[in-house]
């Protein structure tokens, strides 16, 4: 039998197991909060590990290897600055999400800022979340169209196709036993990755020897893009809709706090392993496209091993078009279809409409992805967007009376344009769009903060006092 033929088996396997978990999985959601918060079944270890699956796709994995292959270990912070924005999260954010009891991020805010507010929160996570769909689904048909000899076209609807159909049939828990197994599988694919290349390399010793020594340097990618790497995955972690939801998933808030660490801890050796991946790629294969750094590893092993490895880079798409699916639904339902047009939908209808928007929201990218793949490079600005929100979930819980709902609305529909013509003029001055994202909201505030109106509490305080 073929090698060819046995990994395409091992993947098709994979596929059909995952699905079938999704399908299966359909019984345990019988209402709208239980298909999208999982109704608090799950411990902070699976919680943990759900938050995590948002952010190791294939921009942590594949991404982190080819970035490694140009330029060394250092491309690791990726991901090690991800697990500082975790850590930095369970101590500051996680337990204030628990205690508001919205599993929207955009419901949190309205809680403060009014209902524009809110509105346009939404509006732009659903944008950010889409755009992140759109780069997985493209960054997933390069990879099947490569591996499995398919066309792209036909690998980008086989990836949507699938991920609706299992994050439809069950909601959260199909996202979360399915991402389970993808963790599992993306932390397999990783090791047999670098065990091999290490092996066929002669170990750090051989690396070592072939590279230049820049390429061991922690630093090597350059402070600048080490800081907006940690600006970026802060402003993520803080502000992404499905992080929200996997918080509200947990019983408490102690074990809300757990699952944040626990996604720390768990995130830091997906980057050095995928970093090490790389750096053995350009070892024993320094003519390849960058792109190819990890797929080429299944050249050095049998097809079995390889069909894992195969196995795992799926799974690094599936685990998050499926928690960013969720996530748009969960917007959908909560900010648009029950407010504005259901306001007394029953349970039955709101699980319907939840599994529409699903289907909706999993479907709509692959299009863009197909004849668009270049916005692979995307993604970054995704994370742009949403640390526009962080900073208003900051200014939110920890200085309330530092802007009004006014400031904060204005403050995102500007950071929204400024930052999407900053990023489209690529980045003037050298400046990246990230800062601009984080900036503008707190500049508008400030303005707002200034020139606002007496705050009417003190009004009303006032005339109390008076009579």
């Amino acid at each position: 039998m073929a090698a060819s033929t046995i990994i395409l088996g091992i993947a098709l396997l994979y596929i059909i197991i995952t699905t079938g978990i999704g399908l299966y999985t359909k019984k345990f959601s019988k209402s709208s909060d239980g298909y999208m918060t999982g109704g608090k079944e799950f411990g902070p270890l699976i919680i943990g590990l759900l938050m995590m699956s948002e952010f190791i796709g294939t921009g942590s994995t594949l991404g982190t290897a080819q970035t490694a292959f140009d330029k060394g270990i250092s491309a690791s912070w990726n991901l090690i600055t991800l697990a500082l924005a975790f850590i930095l999260f369970a101590y500051t954010l996680a337990k204030k999400f628990h205690e508001r009891g919205e599993y929207t991020i955009s419901g949190a805010i309205s809680k403060s800022y009014g209902k524009s507010a809110m509105v346009i929160t939404s509006l732009i996570m659903i944008y950010a979340l889409c755009v992140v769909n759109v780069s997985m689904y493209a960054g997933g048909a390069a990879t099947l169209s490569t591996i499995l000899r398919i066309p792209h076209s036909l690998a980008a609807i086989l990836v949507g196709l699938i991920t609706v159909v299992y994050v439809t049939a069950g909601g959260m828990f199909a996202v979360a036993y399915t991402n389970l197994i993808h963790v599992a599988f993306k932390y397999l694919g990783l090791i047999l990755a670098v065990s091999f290349g290490l092996a066929a390399a002669g170990g750090f010793a051989g690396v070592s020897l072939d590279l230049k020594p820049q390429m061991f340097s922690w630093t090597g990618i350059g402070w600048p893009m080490i800081i907006a790497w940690t600006i970026a995955n802060i402003g993520s972690v803080f502000s992404t809709q499905y992080i929200i939801q996997a918080v509200c998933s947990t019983r408490d808030q102690a074990k809300a706090k757990k699952a944040s660490i626990y996604s720390g801890l768990l995130v830091i050796p997906v980057g050095i392993i995928a970093a090490v991946i790389g750096m053995a790629a350009k070892s024993l294969f320094p003519t390849i496209p960058s792109a190819q750094a990890m797929p080429i590893m299944t050249t050095l092993m049998n097809p079995v091993l390889g069909g894992l490895v195969v196995a795992g880079l799926i799974a690094a798409v599936f685990g998050t078009v499926a928690a960013s699916t969720i996530g748009s639904a969960a917007l959908i339902l909560k900010d648009f279809y029950i407010p504005f047009f259901n306001k007394n939908a029953t349970e039955k209808q709101k699980l319907r409409f939840s599994r529409i928007a699903t289907v909706v929201m999993g479907l709509l990218p692959i299009p863009f992805a197909i004849f668009a793949p270049q916005i692979l490079t995307t993604i970054f600005f995704a994370r742009a967007l949403r640390t526009t929100i962080a900073v208003i979930v900051v200014l939110m819980f920890y200085f309330p009376k530092f802007s009004s709902g006014r400031g904060a609305t204005w403050g995102m529909i500007l950071a929204v344009i400024i930052t999407t013509a900053w990023y489209l003029g690529g980045n003037p001055l050298g400046i990246d769009n990230i800062y601009i994202a984080g900036l503008t909201p707190l500049v508008v505030m400030l303005i707002d903060h200034l020139f606002k109106q007496p705050n009417q509490e003190i009004i009303l305080w006032e005339k109390k006092e008076n009579v």
